[in-house]
Parts: C-alpha cells; structure tokens; sequence
C-alpha cells in the first residue's frame, strides 16, 4: 500500500537541484508493508508494519474490543489485509517508530 504523497510536487522536487531534494523527499510515496496485530487486552489493539522495507512502525488503538478478545483463543484478531492498511492509513499520526 502506498500512503500520501503528491506526484507533481515530488516531481518538481527532482527537477530542481537546490531546494528541490527538500520537496521531492516530504511529498514521495510510502510503501507500507506486513501488516499485523495483537490484542494485549480488551482495550488495546497493536498494529505492527514495516515502512519503505526498512523502519518498523506500531500504531497503539485504545478502544472497546470486550467482544473480539472473548471470541480470539490467541490473541490475533481476524482482520482482513484491507482492514489493517485501513487502520494504518486513517491513523498516520500516531504511527510509532520501534527501535
């Protein structure tokens, strides 16, 4: 999945030599790959990804997830691939770089 960007922009950041390399970095895509999640308990839902094949990310969602947790043995709710790059993308802000 990609995720933000603006072409146009990004493209002129490349054509322009001096303050282009700026532009061109903060509008190119992001390419979001491996999703998955865990509930640690009925509140908290953990979203793990990788960004751009390198930097591993978390996003922590706090919630009411009683139901879910009950119905899951092991913990890994049964969301679809869509489900989660959906999560991933609505949430960018509170993206959370692991080390």
């Amino acid at each position: 999945m990609r995720v933000g960007g603006r072409p146009l922009k990004h493209w002129i950041g490349t054509k322009v030599q001096s303050w282009g390399a700026k532009i061109a970095n903060k509008n190119k895509h992001i390419v979001v790959t491996n999703p998955s999640c865990k509930l640690f308990n009925p509140f908290t839902l953990v979203v793990n990804f990788t960004v751009d094949n390198v930097d591993k990310y978390q996003v922590v969602l706090q919630g009411d997830y009683k139901k879910i947790y009950k119905e899951v043995g092991d913990n890994i709710p049964e969301l679809t691939e869509r489900e989660l790059f959906l999560i991933i993308s609505e949430n960018k802000k509170e993206w959370f770089k692991k080390e």
